[in-house]
């Protein structure tokens, strides 16, 4: 594994647990404010959500993926010099 694709897994660690930690927050602070249990637990899976999209675009844009290049295309056929005899 190269070093690239390491710091790469650990920025998709560290996006996912931010938008756990944020999310687990705002379903708490939901919770707190006097909100029943379906309204919090709806505000801390959005809050995931969205943290943890915002967050692979974040990755996504500092750490672009590494460009493989297509694989060369079979050369052609060889053309048969000979005509078929017909009968």
């Amino acid at each position: 594994m190269s070093s690239r694709q390491a710091v790469r897994i650990i920025a998709v660690v560290i996006a996912v647990l931010l938008a756990v930690v944020i999310g687990l927050g705002a379903g708490i602070v939901t919770a707190a404010l006097g909100a029943t249990a379906l309204v919090a637990v709806g505000t801390g899976g959005g809050a995931f959500i969205a943290i943890a999209t915002l967050g692979m675009i974040i990755v996504t844009y500092l750490l672009p993926p590494v460009q493989v290049p297509a694989p060369a295309a079979p050369p052609p056929p060889p053309q048969s010099q000979g005509t078929t005899a017909s009968s």
